[in-house]
């Protein structure tokens, strides 16, 4: 047993390392989806910056250490809110308090599941306070028009909106309680919203790709404690990559890389 202490002894400071670096300090993060098309591109594979907003134990939403808040303008990598903590069907292996691993075991396959909530990447265009409105593609914060430069309309349709329009109360409301997320409603949302107060403790997000965005006109209120951390810079980028991620596809079409978008700042 002489070679697995051995091995154990050479490695368990490199693994506790590189744990301790990925869930305080720097994390990779590939982009799936076209959300935040043209910023951003399906396959950019970049370094989150996950102390930014504060360290988190390790497969948790408990901040130990705040640092900051998003601003307006800022792109942020967030836990998809309505995904559970627990999959279904599924019970813990750790304690809710003390996760070591996102490990489960799944009752209904016998064995046990590796799982974490989606993360998810937008911009974040108004915190705690704001006054948001999306009206005929145009967006308000606190009454005022903003200039995005980066924004595009892959949809030239300009989808209606509710009729008769609710009060601001009732839309209040319904955003809250999530009606408009994978509802008949949706569609009601995506070209005019609003206007709603952004509550304490959370921010409002949006995909820069408007029209092809589910963002928090849809899913809701963004607690700060889903916040994962800003993206730095896009070290790969690939062609090749899509939802569902199929890493053979990614390894195997060298062809795919985009070179110019290697060392690419993400603003």
């Amino acid at each position: 047993m002489r070679w697995l202490k051995n091995l154990v002894r050479e490695w368990a400071p490199v693994i506790l390392a590189v744990l301790l670096i990925r869930s305080f300090v720097v994390e990779a993060f590939m982009v799936p989806t076209g959300s935040m098309l043209n910023t951003i591109f399906i396959g950019d594979m970049m370094l989150v910056n996950k102390f930014v907003y504060g360290a988190k134990l390790p497969f948790t939403d408990k901040t130990v250490i705040p640092v900051s808040s998003p601003k307006r303008g800022e792109i942020v990598i967030f836990r998809f809110p309505l995904d559970p903590d627990v999959p279904e069907g599924a019970s813990r292996i750790f304690p809710a308090k003390l996760p070591l691993l996102p490990l489960f075991w799944s009752k209904t396959k016998g064995f046990f599941q590796w799982y974490t909530p989606l993360a998810l990447i937008k911009r974040c265009v108004a915190v705690a306070g704001d006054t948001v409105e999306y009206r005929d593609k145009q967006l308000y914060v606190n009454g005022r028009l903003q200039v995005e430069p980066y924004v595009i309309h892959s949809d030239g349709r300009m989808l209606p909106g509710f009729e008769p329009a609710p009060s601001q109360a009732e839309f209040q409301k319904a955003w809250e309680e999530k009606r408009f997320f994978r509802t008949g409603y949706s569609p009601y949302v995506r070209d005019r919203f609003g206007p709603i107060v952004v509550p304490p403790g959370t921010i409002f997000v949006m995909g820069d790709n408007r029209d092809n965005s589910e963002d928090a006109r849809f899913f809701g209120l963004l607690e700060l404690r889903h916040v994962r951390g800003k993206p730095l810079v896009t070290y790969m980028s690939t062609s090749a990559a899509g939802y569902p991620i199929n890493i053979p596809k990614m390894v195997l079409s060298p062809w795919a890389i985009r070179f110019n978008r290697i060392g690419h700042l993400v603003r």
